[in-house]
């Protein structure tokens, strides 16, 4: 018979951060304050992520932008498959947080704090059977801007939008219109300003 910690335990996570600190921050909080998570192993660059996600199959990767070694887009790019959820950590407020919000992916800005670790996992849970890393990657290795998917969520479901096809953004108050060609229109769960912010 489980004991109750056991049936709790939903979610199986792996941490890869270079930085020991956020390594110990985040296993210090998701053993207090997440007992549904389980803390499989943690890896300090991208080469050892690689063979602790092929060996230990996750659910979540908290994953470093930025390591040593590689990126966490690179790392994400050497695998054959990604069935994993992925909330990127970060120190850097620049492209990479836009390659992240554009695919419509978590992350926590270092130094994050409790409430954001909250939301994040809240958003883990809500989200967790979509998976936008292939679109991500996909994104980036696209020559063409115009090409690449922007992922908003409307009261639908989420939405893929090629650049190229928009031809128009106008706010409605918590929400946008996006003009679209061939005279489509489409309602989306983001203001005109948090739009601008892409």
């Amino acid at each position: 018979m489980k004991n109750h910690l056991e049936s709790t335990i939903l979610i199986q996570c792996l941490i890869i951060d270079d930085d020991p600190f956020i390594r110990d921050l985040l296993i210090d909080k998701l053993n207090q304050y997440f007992p549904e998570i389980k803390i499989l192993g943690t890896a300090k660059n991208g080469h050892e992520g690689l063979e602790q996600i092929e060996r230990l199959h996750p659910d979540l990767i908290f994953l470093d932008v930025e390591m040593t070694d590689m990126t966490g887009f690179e790392l994400l790019s050497k695998l054959e498959k990604v069935n994993f959820k992925v909330i990127f950590i970060t120190s850097y407020q620049h492209y990479a947080i836009k390659a992240i919000r554009f695919n419509a992916l978590d992350y926590l800005l270092k130094p994050f704090d409790l409430e954001e670790l909250k939301n994040a996992v809240k958003r883990f849970k809500t989200y967790r059977n979509q998976n936008n890393v292939p679109m991500a990657l996909k994104n980036l290795r696209s020559k063409n801007f115009s090409d690449q998917t922007l992922i908003l969520n409307t009261q639908q479901g989420e939405l893929h939008l090629v650049l190229k096809d928009i031809i128009l953004v106008e706010g409605d108050r918590n929400y946008s219109y996006v003009h679209l060609t061939k005279n489509k229109k489409e309602l989306v769960s983001k203001t005109l300003s948090n739009l601008k912010n892409f």
